[in-house]
């Protein structure tokens, strides 16, 4: 770290107390609890977008071809109700939050729960589904009352957590000492193709690194669109996600982005908000709405017609994903 985030990272009014939070769980003051079931916990140290529920997402379909069954926790960030809940296919964001319901939808047989206490979240499901359960923690890292299995730290390759500083004065959310606690670093959003040089610059640490970047798939349609829009055709992108950038850039290559939509992560969709998506189409006819699949889970009921666009996250070769996979789980 450099002199100058260095004496960033102590201007900033968290690191004492992160410091303080750290140092208590380390010397035993504050309880961490482990399981005996495997856990899983995918996070980071930055707030904004870096592939945090892709990853989840990655883990349970993985794992799932493995032939375990995977449980994914979360938070529920955004929900209005409280406590343990399972996330059900017809629930909508006020039940369980965007994030676990996009991942209900997708895996639609794969239990999926929220609750704001890790601990008593992983002990019920352990409770309800003793079977050989592997829990996926989305978003758990600075959780450490959990003591997981395997911590996969999550970082944006276009702004690593290396080269950051603290709230207010860079994105992270956590000391960067934090870093060291975990299994292994995955780097999201890499370029293609990625060079040794880069892969050099980023492996700073003993730390395994593994490189990764998203790809976007075919449009899922939302709420009956029109004729699939054509390259070069204008379109709409509506995004409340951290960082809408890429996704911005992916479309550019294939069609005219003739009006961008944005609005911050986890935004809860207004009517004001749904009648002027209304009123621009209606202007536009031509236009055809995208939209991400985060969003789509916020758009439900609206009955504006328009696409989801998926993504997931890709290793740059079979040896890399099976050697990370085998890491964090132990399995081939």
């Amino acid at each position: 770290m450099g002199i100058k985030r260095s004496l960033l990272q102590w201007l900033s009014p968290y690191a004492w107390v992160l410091a303080l939070r750290h140092l208590l769980y380390d010397r035993g003051f504050f309880r961490s609890y482990g399981f005996e079931v495997p856990v899983l916990c995918v996070g980071n140290i930055t707030v904004g977008g870096t592939g945090k529920t892709p990853m989840t997402e990655y883990l349970a379909g993985r794992l799932i071809e493995s032939g375990k069954t995977p449980m994914v926790l979360s938070r529920g960030y955004g929900r209005r109700t409280r406590g343990f809940r399972y996330v059900e296919h017809s629930d909508n964001v006020y039940d369980s939050g965007d994030e676990p319901l996009q991942t209900k939808r997708h895996f639609p047989a794969t239990i999926v729960a929220v609750c704001e206490d890790r601990v008593k979240g992983i002990r019920r499901l352990v409770e309800d589904y003793p079977q050989d359960p592997w829990i996926i923690l989305d978003d758990a890292f600075q959780h450490r009352r959990v003591r997981a299995g395997k911590n996969i730290l999550m970082a944006d390759h276009a702004r690593p957590f290396t080269k950051d500083a603290l709230l207010p004065f860079g994105r992270l959310r956590d000391l960067p000492s934090a870093a060291g606690r975990a299994d292994c670093i995955v780097y999201t959003r890499c370029p293609e193709p990625m060079t040794s040089y880069g892969i050099m610059q980023e492996s700073h640490t003993d730390i395994p690194v593994f490189h990764t970047f998203m790809s976007y798939g075919p449009f899922l349609p939302l709420h009956d669109p029109a004729a699939m829009p054509q390259p070069g055709a204008p379109v709409m992108l509506v995004t409340g996600i951290a960082n809408a950038r890429p996704l911005k850039e992916h479309l550019q290559k294939h069609y005219l982005v003739a009006y961008h939509m944005e609005f911050p992560d986890h935004h809860r969709f207004t009517g004001k908000d749904l009648a002027r998506m209304r009123k621009l189409l209606e202007k536009n006819p031509a236009w055809q709405l995208i939209t991400t699949a985060k969003d789509a889970v916020r758009l439900m009921g609206s009955g504006i017609a328009g696409w989801v666009i998926p993504v997931r996250i890709c290793f740059y070769s079979p040896e890399s994903e099976n050697a990370f996979f085998h890491l964090v789980t132990g399995l081939r």
